[in-house]
Parts: structure tokens; sequence; C-alpha cells
């Protein structure tokens, strides 16, 4: 998984992990990721949920011990959270350092697919990319043994694989993996830290199909930390599912599920619809809990600038143009909630 991780287990050694602390009953439920690395250590007490992941560090090497991680990760109660995941590193390397180039519009092992951006001939074209990722989400369906009991299919991006240096085209390779597990009929997430994702994948547009997927996101340090990331914008304009920490007495990553807002209603305006009038955002009641709300005016579906209060005074610039306000709620341990009122046309 993270770079980190790969220090969990010394070669020949046998770690005694310890089991989840008093501190991870109070908070969110958590879980525990393990992997490779855990292939010969003494694997911790399940969490809440587990995440076993499929391959061996390189996304065309399986885990040697998947089948006995699985097991393990079937004795966790699954609360609030699926109770097992899995996750499958993802790759798009230049021909040279690729064990498998696609030559046309075919996994490696035949199976015929269909990109959405033409026919592979071009090995540096968005066409084969995709080709290339749907051939590693394919191999992982067959071959892994993971059945259909999983709950979410996590695509593990990050810098340590190997990646073209087009982030279109590496987002192409996502697509293609993406579109097999949904074939497959199973379900995706993305999982990366906010960086390496942007780095790699760029600006996600709102054709893509990674564009709605749920995050999952490493950056926490601690339980509490992993809790308040949980607020943060995710990785695409999917819900932030799943954040991570490293527990580093246990030495062992540990995961803290995100809980979502039961209120979160569509905020309204009132006010006078004219240049010079106060309009005020009513955001209503949100909860549970004391849910912080942040508000951003919007003029035509475009922000406006310094307009970041709960009030707005129209301007000569509004005339003729729709006026709508986006509330964002966040609170520690839940996901963000975004909601937009309905706009409004300023005739004078």
């Amino acid at each position: 998984m993270r770079r980190r991780l790969l220090t969990a287990v010394v070669a020949g050694a046998v770690l005694a992990l310890a089991a989840p602390t008093a501190a991870d009953a109070a908070g969110r439920p958590t879980g525990i990721d393990v992997s490779f690395p855990q292939c010969d250590g003494a694997l911790p007490a399940v969490g809440d949920f587990a995440v076993v992941g499929v391959d061996d560090g390189v996304a065309t090497q399986p885990n040697p011990c998947l089948a006995t991680q699985l097991a393990w990760a079937a004795g966790s109660p699954g609360t609030v959270h699926s109770r097992v995941d899995v996750y499958v590193n993802t790759a798009n390397p230049d021909r040279a350092d690729a064990s498998f180039a696609p030559k046309g519009d075919a996994t490696k092992r035949g199976r015929k697919v269909t990109s959405p951006y033409g026919h592979c001939r071009d090995e540096t074209s968005r066409a084969c990319s995709w080709v290339y990722g749907a051939s590693l989400a394919w191999d992982d369906v067959e071959t892994s043994g993971v059945t259909g009991s999983v709950g979410r299919w996590w695509l593990d991006i990050e810098s340590i694989n190997s990646w073209s240096t087009s982030t279109t085209r590496n987002r192409a390779a996502l697509e293609g993996m993406v579109a097999a597990f949904t074939t497959a009929k199973q379900s995706v997430g993305l999982y990366s830290s906010a960086g390496e994702f942007h780095d790699i994948v760029g600006t996600v547009p709102s054709s893509s199909s990674l564009s709605k997927l749920p995050s999952w996101i490493a950056a926490g340090t601690t339980q509490g930390s992993a809790e308040r990331l949980c607020s943060h914008v995710p990785l695409t304009k999917g819900r932030l599912t799943l954040t991570q920490w490293r527990d580093t007495t246990a030495r062992i990553d540990r995961d803290v599920a995100c809980a979502v807002l039961t209120k979160a209603p569509k905020p309204k305006i009132s006010g006078h619809y004219r240049v010079g009038g106060k309009l005020t955002a009513k955001p209503g009641s949100w909860g549970p809990g004391s849910v912080h709300l942040a508000y951003r005016w919007t003029r035509d579906g475009r922000d406006i600038a310094k307009a970041t209060h709960k009030t707005y005074v129209l301007k000569k610039a509004d005339k003729r143009h729709r006026i709508a306000v986006t509330v964002t709620a966040t609170e520690t341990g839940y996901s963000r909630s975004v909601k937009k009122s309905a706009s409004h046309r300023i005739a004078s």
C-alpha cells in the first residue's frame, strides 16, 4: 500500500502486532489493511472491518498469502463499513517497463474489450492505456480468487509504481480498470494521497468514470488526525469513505470509516432579488453534532470572488444573471457534505 508499509515486516522476523486499543472504540469504527508485507508476520486482531491487498506491491504480481489474509479478514464484524474490501496496485508504464503492452483491443489473456477512446493501435494512445488498465483489472478478477462477496475493490494509485508522464493516459488506464471491474459487477473506489493523485492523474473531468468514485485517503498519523481527515476534500467528486493512519506502536496501517451526516438539507435563499438587495442563506438544520458550515455564492454557477459569508449584497454585475449559494458542512469523523440552493435570476 503506502511505501512506509514496506518496513512493517523485517525479512524472517515475526512481529507480535497489537490488538486495537481502547482509543479505537472511543471514536469512529476502525479497520486494518494488510498485504504481502504481513506474509511473514503474525496478523493483528481483526478490527471493525478489514482491507486486503491483492497484489505483491506491483500490479502484475500476486500477493502470495492472499487466501490466508482473506480468511483472517472474514472474521471482522463489518461494523459500519463492509466486512472485507480489497485493494489492487495500478500502473501505466511506458512500453520499455511494461510486462504487457497491448497491441490491439484485447487483454493479456485475450478478452476482447472496447475502449471509449477508439481502437488500440498506437502504444502511446489513450486507447492502449485504457486497454492496459482493463487487462490489469480482468487479471485481478480472474486469477486472484477473490469472490464477489467483497465490499469494494480499491485502486491503489501511488508514485512508487510505474506511470506515464501523461496524466491523460494514466487516467485512461484507471478508467479501463473501472470499466473491467464494473463489467464484473464489482464496486470500485480510489485510494491515494491528494498530492500523488494529482501528480499521476491530474484534473478529473466530470465525464470520467473516476469522477464520482468514493475516496480512501492516506495521510493520518493518529486516529484523531484520520478522523479529522474525513472532512477534507475527496480525491474526486465522490464521498470520502475511508481515511488511513499509521499505528507506529503496532507497526500496522489502520483505517477510519467516515460517517455520513444524517441531516444535510438543501439550502434556501431569502431577501430582495434586485441590485443592492441583501440575500441571506438559510442552511436549515444539519447534523448530527456541531457541524461547521461554509458558504460560497455563485453567479451562473461560477464562484463570486470573496462571496463566502452567510449574506451577500447583490451588485450591478449580478443583473440578468442567476445567483445561488453552496453550503459545505464539515464535522470531525464525517465526510463533508455539499448542498446547493436553487438559483434565482436577478432582473433589475
